[in-house]
């Protein structure tokens, strides 16, 4: 399958581009923009031309297209002479297009790119930052990691500039980050006033057409952690509107500060590490207690797991027995994604991010053994994926050095949120089946852009494949 993720970039510029022209020797765009069903194959009815730095030959220059993306550090004056604005912006790539975007000269959103991709962890890290800053704010950056962006009419990037009636103020700069998901993963722009250090609000943008469904999601759950959850709503962004532009869905918030957690968790065991394990462990348990509802309002999502979820894994002994002892349980709002990479933390605050799978009814501690299973397994460092499943399944077996934690921090949940003692198992099993077919689903959304199976997608199988967890684990 095909993925767009190549002609990213796109969404950097100040106008949208319905038809790309791209040069033959960029078979990656090609491709993207082939999927997208806007490859032009006249320069001449193009609205963007994609071409490598050299040479800029004097055709293109004849054919004088709207906007050039030229993919390496372009000479300035013949552009300027041509009649075009010229923006340098740093470029870093991943494995299947650019993960990371912001303008050279811009020294705040500069910094807070470096300091939120790579964590401040010593002296030197400090001084490479600076360093790294200092070369930037004077327009030096390698040249492999830089594009250059010629437009007639310059401007924010179109997504920034179609949420300027909601709030958003790109005119002290901005960074895009693309993530490493699918296609369906939202492209995010933090957006930063005139003389500002830090973003104060984040624009997403859908990448393919007619995704607007997120971003309902996004609003619907929110909304219920305000209504559900309102003492704890606090460590959340708040939905400032909703835009579209080009047939791509977006929206506006307000920026969470900070890296990700999970940047920060792979410095290892260390105690800030622990104790912002700590701190989201103690809000999710909150967040739990506080939503609780009878064990009436949990009976639709038993009978949706009954329905939809336990006949995929017939073939493992799973049957409706396992949701005898959730019978009694209450209901809780959950958000159903909250991995590491879903929570920004900066100092000792933390916020938690993409509300679009919330749900309320939801079983409780789905949450709290889904953070703290990705949240311990990163503490051994980076990996890969099936060997994160494999410390994970560690976690639940007792044979990981994080276990014994695991195991307190579901017994507290429970017991705050009213979960009898017997059902922490059949809790936290459905959860995992949940997860493991919440990928069939995307698919399904997905219309033929490129999904990809994520880490949590991986453990039901493995779990139910496990003598010593399977359908009938239990604390």
């Amino acid at each position: 399958m095909t993925t767009i993720r190549a002609a990213d970039l796109r969404l950097t510029l100040p106008q949208t581009a319905p038809r790309i022209y791209v040069a033959p020797e960029n078979e990656e765009w090609h491709r993207g923009a082939e999927s997208m069903d806007c490859l032009a194959a006249d320069p001449a009815d193009a609205d963007l031309h994609v071409t490598r730095v050299a040479p800029l030959n004097a055709d293109l220059m004849r054919s004088a297209p709207p906007m050039l993306l030229i993919l390496g550090r372009a000479a300035r004056r013949p552009l300027i002479a041509a009649g075009y604005s010229v923006e340098r912006v740093v470029v870093r790539n991943g494995a299947h297009g650019p993960r990371l975007a912001f303008p050279i000269g811009n020294t705040s959103a500069a910094r807070y790119a470096l300091e939120t991709t790579r964590p401040t962890r010593s002296a030197v890290d400090s001084a490479r930052t600076a360093i790294v800053r200092a070369a930037l704010r004077v327009g030096y950056a390698p040249a492999d990691s830089v594009v250059t962006i010629a437009t007639r009419t310059p401007g924010p990037p179109f997504p920034i500039a179609a949420a300027q009636h909601l709030g958003a103020d790109a005119s002290g700069g901005w960074i895009a980050w693309f993530g490493d998901g699918d296609d369906l993963q939202r492209v995010v722009f933090h957006a930063f006033p005139y003389d500002s250090d830090v973003p104060t609000t984040v624009v997403k943008i859908s990448r393919v057409q007619g995704n607007a469904l997120a971003f309902a999601a996004d609003e619907r759950g929110l909304g219920l952690l305000n209504s559900k959850a309102p003492k704890s709503a606090s460590m959340a962004p708040k939905i400032l509107g909703r835009f579209e532009v080009d047939g791509l869905s977006g929206s506006v918030e307000t920026a969470a500060l900070g890296a990700t957690l999970n940047l920060v968790l792979d410095e290892g065991d260390s105690p800030s590490a622990l104790a912002h394990i700590e701190r989201v462990s103690d809000w999710l348990i909150a967040m739990g207690a506080e939503s609780a509802g009878p064990s009436s309002d949990l009976a639709p999502e038993l009978e949706r797991i009954s329905r939809d979820i336990l006949g995929a894994y017939a073939e493992y002994g799973v049957s409706d027995a396992l949701l005898a002892p959730l019978h009694s349980a209450p209901a809780v709002l959950a958000h159903r994604d909250p991995g590491s990479w879903n929570i920004a933390v900066s100092g000792e605050q933390f916020c938690v991010l993409d509300w679009e799978s919330c749900a309320y009814p939801s079983i409780p501690l789905w949450d709290l053994a889904y953070f703290l299973s990705d949240a311990y397994s990163a503490l051994d460092g980076p990996a890969d994926a099936d060997t994160k499943v494999d410390r994970i399944a560690a976690l639940f077996k007792g044979e990981h050095p994080r276990s014994a934690d695991l195991m307190a921090h579901l017994a507290r949940g429970a017991a705050a949120m009213g979960l009898p003692s017997e059902a922490i198992g059949a809790a936290v099993v459905t959860g995992w089946l949940h997860h493991g077919r919440s990928l069939a689903a995307r698919a399904e959304r997905a219309s033929g852009n490129e999904v990809v199976e994520g880490l949590i997608n991986r453990v039901a199988r493995v779990w139910l494949s496990d003598p010593l967890l399977g359908p009938q684990w239990h604390p």
